[in-house]
């Protein structure tokens, strides 16, 4: 998770109940997912927020009013991101396809050196790319 597209501290303490916001979870795990979810309650510390699960079980979560970073469970932030525009997913895909296909291609032959190399260069190119805007 990255500081680049996070709500700032102004932006958790402007939410009231009945606005919707993103969670970005899964980043530990190199597969980012955005979910949406519904502000519930914003008190002295947290703002609680209500998502719908995968299997359409809800969820009730805390997130630091201070930093937008989930409370208990997993790592998860409270993001600037509109899930429902495709061309934000497509374009998020794409920055790091290079990197996915890259590394597919090292886990098929870990002593290929060439293709970790080729792996090197992606991250890099997407860190510095990731670093500049």
């Amino acid at each position: 998770m990255s500081a680049e597209n996070r709500l700032t501290t102004e932006q958790i303490a402007a939410l009231s109940p009945g606005e919707t916001v993103t969670v970005e979870s899964g980043a530990e795990f190199g597969r980012r997912r955005h979910a949406t979810a519904t502000v519930v309650r914003v008190n002295a510390s947290h703002v609680v927020v209500c998502c719908v699960g995968p299997r359409g079980g809800k969820f009730v979560e805390l997130y630091g009013l201070r930093d937008g970073v989930r409370r208990g469970g997993g790592h998860a932030e409270l993001v600037n991101l509109d899930v429902n525009d495709p061309a934000t997913r497509d374009h998020l895909r794409r920055r790091t396809q290079r990197i996915d296909t890259a590394y597919r291609q090292w886990t098929r032959q870990r002593a290929d050196v060439d293709a970790l190399r080729e792996l090197q260069d992606a991250i890099s190119d997407y860190m510095a790319e990731t670093l500049t805007s």
